[in-house]
């Protein structure tokens, strides 16, 4: 039998199949799945309590955090249909415009009759979020046609008479704009910008690529008409993924792969396993963090990793650096980042907690993120710290940071846009 089957093998040849093209689907959940902040708080609609009939009818998946989010719908044109003259614009007006906006409307206002909803995300954790403003949440149109498609003409967006607002985007200038943002704030403010631009300027003016407008907007020139010439700068822009914020995100989201998974082995092992009670316990705080980094818009963002990519030259290069701290505009939360040279590392836990305690109290914040970096290794560890809670007196610390002060002196500036 054995060597029947080898005489098979080697009279013929194994022709590979020609590799398939991936699904627009499979993209938009890859996509989402390279963002933490995706997997932490998006869903897919089929969580939503509703009747099987207005299931189907419902947008593909939603993103909630605090009092913004997302609705996102997907359409795809099969790869193997002969598209005739005309037949793409009609898909597109029918399949994308009309009907996939029709889902967005439809999950809008699904979400705005429910008080609270108990989900379950990406990383297999389940959370309550609370759909406030659902007329707020931003709808975004996804669709796909088959490559090398002759050039068509497309809606850019659908505005209803009542101020409802829907995105059409073709998903190659989706995943560009996810390359430039990668926060849901940032996300929420640039669909801002471009409802603004297309509803401000006659359509020969707003007839620029996606890559044009993202690039106005990171020169922060709000009021010009759109122009092609600036895709320049969007384009000298490595894009957010490439920045240090990215290795502060990775370590975020190991640490609640590894609250998942410690979850399991203690399922498995306790028959009485309390779920509910473990899961508060071991995710709480990083939630927390994660829902502030998640909303730091674009300003603050930018502010917050110049800041990271400053102490983290500090720690490999085992270099003196004082605490850094910025502020979030939207939330008033402080950040502070705590960069140790290699000598420290047996305090560097306690150094971390006292000093974000202090800035917390000095600043007199509700809300404290503190980050501490050090190396003990080839790589940097990173520990996270979250306090929040009103500031009583305390006049002790007050004497201690009159006495010895760890901070550099807090200041108020605008960052200028990026160079191109």
């Amino acid at each position: 039998m054995g060597t029947t089957s080898e005489t098979i093998l080697a009279r013929g040849r194994v022709k590979e199949a020609a590799k398939e093209p991936t699904s627009l689907l499979h993209d938009f959940t890859a996509q989402q799945h390279s963002n933490v902040f995706m997997r932490a708080f998006s869903f897919g609609t089929n969580q939503l309590p509703t009747t099987a009939e207005k299931e189907s009818q419902l947008a593909d998946r939603v993103l909630l955090v605090d009092d913004i989010g997302l609705i996102f719908q997907l359409r795809e044109r099969e790869h193997k249909v002969v598209a005739k003259s005309g037949d793409l614009e009609k898909w597109v007006s029918g399949q994308v415009v009309r009907k996939g906006v029709r889902r967005v409307q439809a999950t809008r206002e699904l979400l705005s009759s429910y008080t609270s909803l108990s989900i379950v995300n990406a990383f297999g954790q389940r959370m309550t979020v609370t759909p406030s403003k659902a007329d707020r949440l931003v709808g975004i149109v996804i669709y796909r046609v088959p490559p090398k498609s002759r050039p068509f003409r497309a809606a850019r967006f659908k505005q209803y008479r009542n101020g409802g607002f829907v995105h059409i985007l073709r998903d190659t200038d989706y995943f560009e704009i996810c390359q430039h943002f990668v926060t849901p704030a940032e996300l929420v403010e640039y669909f801002a910008f471009r409802r603004d631009i297309l509803l401000g300027w006659d359509p020969p003016s707003t007839a620029v690529s996606e890559t044009a407008l993202i690039g106005q907007y990171l020169l922060e020139d709000f009021s010009s008409p759109p122009n092609s010439s600036l895709e320049r700068a969007a384009r000298s822009r490595g894009g957010a993924t490439a920045s240090e914020f990215s290795f502060v995100l990775d370590n975020l989201a190991a640490e609640l792969s590894t609250h998942d998974e410690e979850e399991e082995d203690d399922e498995e092992d306790d028959p009485h396993y309390d779920e509910t009670a473990s899961h508060h316990d071991a995710t709480t705080h990083s939630y927390e963090i994660l829902t502030e980094l998640a909303l730091l818009g674009w300003y603050d963002l930018r502010a917050l990793k110049q800041q990271i990519r400053t102490a983290l030259e500090a720690v490999r290069a085992n270099r003196f650096e004082q605490p850094l701290r910025i502020i979030s505009t939207r939330r008033r939360c402080g950040f502070l980042i705590v960069p140790l040279m290699r000598e420290f590392l047996e305090r560097s836990l306690e150094a971390l907690d006292s000093l974000a305690m202090a800035s917390k109290h000095e600043l007199d914040l509700k809300r404290q993120v503190g980050i501490g970096m050090w190396q003990s290794s080839e790589f940097v560890d990173v520990e996270w710290v979250f306090l929040e809670g009103d500031n009583p007196p305390n006049p002790a610390l007050d004497q201690r940071l009159a006495r010895s002060y760890p901070f550099r002196r807090a200041s108020e500036r605008r960052m200028p846009p990026i160079f191109t």
